[in-house]
């Protein structure tokens, strides 16, 4: 991807710069956008990733900060623009991270603009739910960031899959799941499924977003 004029990443501190629209796997709409700085990923209802200030991954990890240097590998499941690796960077820690994306012009857009990374990077192309259903490595930090618009699929979670996120984080280690709330009810039998597989585990209230750190 060709590198943004200065004007432009001038003109991003006042108003948001498409620098690219597409059609993906997946999503009929992709927008690319530069904004202070940093690149935006926008669908047809839902904005996602924000670079290094991505902030329900930039409050995850800072409450995690005192564990990360014993983090060597990172699994997210929902890439988007990476921001996951952005914000790991910032803080100053290099695992090395597998990306897991369903969207094949998402993971493309996510690793033409990946900033310089000192770990190693694995993107993948694939569905989430089947992927930790089949993986068979283990992690030190699971991210689970996975949309679509506002919502996150019915599967993140279920049991099912939590008890399969759970089996692909290494003893100690960490899962971060990101969602967004539809309704107050539904969050407190969403929060005793989750507390049912990761006995130990809190959450972090921020806005609609509920951002759970569990560790196995």
């Amino acid at each position: 991807m060709r590198a943004l004029p200065v004007y432009k990443r001038l003109l991003s501190y006042f108003v948001p710069v498409l620098v690219s629209r597409d059609a993906g796997t997946h999503n009929p709409l992709l927008e690319l956008y530069y904004y202070r700085g940093r690149y935006q990923l926008a669908t047809l209802d839902a904005l996602y990733s924000d670079g290094d200030q991505y902030r329900p991954l930039k409050l995850a990890f800072n409450k995690l900060k005192s564990e990360l240097p014993d983090v060597k590998n990172v699994l997210v499941l929902g890439t988007g623009l990476a921001s996951g690796v952005q914000v790991m960077s910032k803080l100053g820690f290099s695992p090395d991270f597998t990306l897991v994306e369903y969207d094949d012009k998402v993971l493309q857009w996510a690793m033409e603009l990946m900033p310089e990374y000192k770990g190693k990077i694995t993107p993948v192309i694939a569905e989430a739910k089947q992927y930790i259903e089949q993986q068979v490595s283990t992690y030190d930090l699971l991210v689970v960031d996975i949309f679509t618009g506002r919502v996150a699929p019915a599967f993140v979670t279920s049991k099912g899959f939590l008890e399969h996120c759970r089996r692909g984080i290494n003893p100690g280690g960490y899962m971060v799941l990101n969602y967004i709330i539809q309704r107050n009810e539904d969050w407190f039998r969403i929060d005793k499924t989750i507390r049912s597989v990761f006995p130990v585990c809190f959450c972090i209230d921020d806005g609609i977003n509920r951002i759970v750190i569990a560790k196995a």
